[in-house]
C-alpha cells in the first residue's frame, strides 16, 4: 500500500508538471500572437506605441508588483496616439481576424491637475511607506 501511495504521489507531481508545461506553452503562443499583432499594427499605423506593459517599467525592481497592480487590466492594453488610430486599428484587427485588444488612446486619457497630484504627494510623504505610482514608473518612448 505504501509503495502504491508513493507511486500515486509521484504520478500526481508528474501530471501537475505536465499541466504547467502545457499552460506555459499555451501562454507562450498567446504572447507570440499578441506580439505579432502589435508588430503588424505598428507597420500599418504609426500612432501605435505598443503594450503598456512593454512601455512602462518600475524604476526599481522592488516596485514591480506595485506597478503591475496599479496598471491592473490595462497593462496588456495597446497604447496609441489618438482615438482615430484606435478605431482604425480595431477595424484592421477585425478585418484581418487577428483577435481583440484593448486600446489606450493618449488623447483620451484624463490627467489629474498638478495641484491634485501635489496634494496627494504631500499626503504620501508624511508616511514614507507610500509613493505615487507615477513617481516609480519609468516610461520608454
Amino acid at each position: 500500500q505504501n509503495k502504491r501511495d508513493a507511486i500515486e504521489t509521484q504520478l500526481d507531481k508528474i501530471n501537475n508538471s505536465l499541466r504547467q508545461a502545457k499552460d506555459d506553452r499555451r501562454k507562450g503562443k498567446e504572447e507570440e500572437r499578441v506580439l505579432t499583432a502589435i508588430s503588424a499594427l505598428k507597420r500599418h499605423f504609426p500612432g501605435v506605441k505598443g503594450r503598456l506593459v512593454d512601455l512602462c517599467h518600475p524604476s526599481q525592481n522592488r516596485y514591480n508588483l506595485a506597478v503591475t497592480v496599479a496598471g491592473g487590466k490595462d497593462m496588456d492594453s495597446i497604447v496609441v496616439d489618438t482615438k482615430k488610430t484606435a478605431f482604425d486599428a480595431i477595424k484592421y484587427m477585425r478585418d484581418q481576424r487577428i483577435g481583440t485588444a484593448t486600446f489606450l488612446p493618449l488623447d483620451a486619457i484624463q490627467i489629474p491637475s498638478p495641484e491634485s497630484t501635489e496634494r496627494i504627494r504631500a499626503m504620501a510623504e508624511k508616511d514614507k511607506r507610500y509613493r505615487l505610482a507615477a513617481d516609480v514608473i519609468r516610461v520608454d518612448n
